[in-house]
């Protein structure tokens, strides 16, 4: 390869070299999928389905035949196409050595080569199950066989070759059939190019019909295509981003790199006009721009994946450009520069095959919890590729998986679900917090990995037990003070999972303002109906014992919504903000101050100032010399009041329940005090504790401690509530 004369060390410097290639590749592969298109090709090797993109057409026969040659020995689908891709990176040297040597030493070929195999582009994508470097490798050796002359069985070969690369990446024709014609023109006689065309035709033909068994007939398999073309040229308006977004530009390390390389290719352009002839230039130039011109007007020119076929084809440009220079420095100062494109590379490759993608750890995080908890897995619509690959795996080793629904924002509309779930989620925003506080996020690449991405999948979370929105929602958003919320539309629905049977269910809602009345219904039997200026409240639901073991269905019924004004039109009907679940045997409680707290609480105070700050101690209610607590409580417990006395005198209060007396008196440390009730049978039996707190009054304005005429007695702060016995097991535990 490196052209020495001693043929032993340059076999030995071309086995080192081949095994830092191999040590490259199959020692960085991706730590699993990093985008949903490698996902599709390995779904597809399993269920073969165009209509639902797996893969998506055109299919890529070829790409998925090999990978089905490759699971005997990578064990599933997605790492076969992993080591396929890395190998014919590897093979991608040869090829691009042969045409190197057109134009200069073996040793500039080899080290140009090289040069490119380790720009960061071809290097990130090589460890991927993608098609690009597969497909590009054998267009190489077509353009290799061609380089040695076309004739004999060298012509049905080079035919052949582009077939394979075009069933691997069918997407690459316009360069395929350029680079064919090129080549074909110069093959005399002309019959001599029939072997290969039949073989090359057939070999399609035979592919497609495949595909079309497959997919269920000729109609099916047209319409998937019909499909995916209409929806693809409607996102080419979204084909924007500037000179540095440009794959081109990123594949090779940012504006500097992609300068210095496009110039140093022009130079080589001239050298191999030179040395081979204008017809190669003009060969050239036409394959060029057939790669380049899709690669900015008919696919996603900011995905740096697509532009690894471009890259790998500079090798033979570049080692035109140096070839005139001396032998020794012009390799040496090829290999130095490979070697720091690597070192450059390499912590990207690092990342990559250390962590997993966002979307693709939120999956698997999902499924695990799931599978131990007896749960259901909802995706979102852009993860349920991962998750259909991550099941079939699992399913084909013979595993148990959890139920898998799309979400109810999926366009397939909400297939329902019978027991607890756990979200796998993109889009956060559409969901509103679980009920458990249970969340974790995903993501947070590096800068240069996400630029070398798609920018998308890179976070995610898993959601566990959140209300599921059906009908037509809008994305949560935040009041001021932070607090989350989700409008609602004139019909709408949130599912809560399902929860023992006397659980408390209380919905924390306010209509959008307007003369409709607004029903909420629970599993379409209990109904509240508020009226359209009510302002925000909670709306309370006792489970039934019908309701057990199904999700709670609360639903939102108006007659219209209603637009806030200017540019917003949305038909808004209520203001949603995170339910309140409270199972039977579960301790509550919080403060007491806002009036929105108590209400949470189901509490009543009669005899009461308004709430006041206490510097470090926070917030609380003054009661008044007489005060009267009504507490919503629906099973025997302890109750705990705290209580606080910012006053020169002793309260001495006294606590009240139902007529027996608890406390003759209240003993405060140090200005604060915690009063134990405990509520048994008699005291909860009408699902209400009546308690009184008596005090001696104090007016500081007739003490001299200001003109503050009020009868004060205690601060109440905050109060809990326990229940005797534990309730029954419920979802979150």
């Amino acid at each position: 390869m490196w052209g020495l004369a001693d043929s032993r060390l340059d076999f030995g410097t071309t086995a080192a070299i081949v095994a830092v290639l191999l040590w490259s590749r199959f020692g960085w592969i991706a730590s699993g999928p990093w985008e949903w298109d490698e996902t599709l090709f390995a779904r597809g090797m399993l269920h073969f389905e165009l209509a639902a993109h797996f893969p998506h057409p055109p299919g890529f026969p070829g790409w998925l035949a090999i990978g089905h040659v490759l699971v005997p020995l990578a064990g599933e689908p997605l790492r076969a196409l992993q080591w396929a891709s890395a190998a014919f990176s590897i093979a991608a040297l040869w090829p691009l050595v042969i045409l190197g040597r057109r134009v200069a030493s073996p040793a500039v070929a080899a080290a140009s080569a090289l040069l490119v195999l380790f720009l960061p582009g071809p290097w990130f994508f090589a460890v991927r199950g993608f098609s690009s470097t597969a497909a590009a490798t054998l267009a190489l050796t077509a353009a290799a066989v061609w380089a040695g002359g076309l004739r004999g069985r060298r012509v049905t070969a080079f035919s052949l070759l582009i077939t394979a690369g075009f069933l691997i990446r069918p997407i690459l024709l316009p360069a395929l059939l350029v680079l064919w014609l090129c080549g074909a023109v110069t093959v005399r006689p002309r019959k001599a190019l029939v072997p290969g065309i039949l073989g090359g035709s057939a070999v399609i033909v035979a592919a497609v019909a495949v595909m079309v068994q497959l997919e269920g007939g000729w109609s099916d398999f047209l319409r998937s295509f019909a499909v995916h073309a209409g929806s693809h040229a409607a996102r080419l308006h979204l084909n924007c981003g500037g000179l540095a977004d440009l794959g081109l530009v990123n594949g090779v390390g940012g504006l500097i790199a992609a300068a210095v390389i496009a110039g140093v290719a022009a130079w080589g352009l001239v050298m191999w006009g030179r040395r081979v002839g204008r017809g190669a230039v003009i060969s050239w130039l036409l394959i060029g721009s057939a790669l380049v011109g899709p690669l900015l007007f008919l696919q996603n020119r900011t995905y740096a994946r697509y532009a690894v076929p471009v890259q790998l084809a500079a090798a033979p440009l570049v080692a035109g450009a140096l070839g005139a220079l001396p032998v020794a420095p012009a390799a040496v100062f090829l290999v130095g520069v490979a070697a720091g494109s690597a070192w450059w590379s390499r912590p990207l490759l690092d990342e990559q095959h250390r962590t997993r993608l966002a979307a693709w750890d939120a999956i698997v995080d999902a499924e695990e919890t799931a599978r131990r908890s007896g749960w259901a897995v909802v995706v979102d619509p852009e993860v349920h590729p991962f998750a259909s690959y991550r099941w079939h795996v699992l399913e084909a080793e013979g595993l148990v998986t959890p139920t898998l629904e799309l979400s109810p924002r999926a366009p397939e509309g909400w297939a329902g679900i019978d027991r607890p779930w756990v979200v796998a989620a993109v889009h956060p925003g559409l969901y509103l917090p679980s009920i458990t506080a249970r969340e974790t996020a995903y993501g947070e690449v590096s800068p240069r990995l996400e630029r070398m991405s798609q920018q998308r999948f890179l976070r995610a979370s898993v959601i566990e037990n959140p209300p599921l929105p059906v009908g037509q929602w809008w994305s949560r958003a935040e009041l001021e003070d932070g607090t989350p919320f989700m409008w609602a539309g004139p019909e709408a629905e949130l599912w809560l999972p399902p929860v023992p049977v006397g659980t408390l269910v209380g919905l924390d809602i306010r209509p959008a303002p307007g003369d409709a009345e607004l029903l909420v219904s629970l599993n379409g039997e209990d109904e509240v109906r508020l009226t359209g200026w009510s302002g925000r409240q909670l709306v309370w639901f006792r489970c039934r014992p019908e309701h057990e073991d199904r999700p709670l269905i609360l639903r939102l019924d108006r007659t219209r919504g209603y637009a806030p004004g200017g540019d917003d039109l949305r038909p808004l009907s209520a203001q949603v903000f995170s339910p309140v679940v409270r199972p039977l045997g579960l301790a509550y409680g919080g403060a007491v101050a806002a009036s929105w707290d108590r209400e949470a609480l189901r509490l009543v105070i009669d005899g009461n100032h308004g709430p006041e700050r206490f510097g470090k101690h926070g917030s609380g209610i003054w009661l008044k010399p007489e005060a009267h607590l009504r507490l919503e409580v629906d099973e025997p417990g302890a109750l705990t009041l705290s209580l606080r006395s910012p006053r020169p005198t002793n309260p001495h209060v006294v606590v009240d329940v139902e007529g027996a007396v608890s406390s003759s008196e209240v003993g405060f440390l140090r200005g604060s005090a915690e009063v134990v009730i405990e509520l048994g049978p008699r005291e909860v039996e009408d699902g209400v504790a009546e308690i009184s707190l008596t005090s001696d009054p104090f007016v500081p304005s007739e003490a001299g401690r200001g003109s503050d005429p009020r009868e004060l007695g205690v601060v109440l702060v905050s109060l809990e509530f326990r229940p005797s016995e534990p309730g029954p097991l419920c979802w979150w535990e």
